[in-house]
């Protein structure tokens, strides 16, 4: 039971760190960047406001 808590909370914090890793490129794009992804800087800012969901 202890070792699934903690690998449970080992995975959390390892999405989280992707999820911030992600966040953080997004935010460094330039609007050339974004409009080859079709997205506004808007859309980014939406995004980044998201809280980060477990699974």
């Amino acid at each position: 039971m202890v070792v699934r808590a903690w690998r449970t909370l080992v995975d959390l914090m390892c999405i989280r760190r992707d999820w911030s890793r992600a966040r953080g490129q997004l935010a460094a794009m330039t609007e050339r960047e974004l409009q080859d992804f079709g997205m506004t800087r808007s859309e980014i800012a939406y995004e980044l406001k998201k809280p980060v969901r477990w699974k």
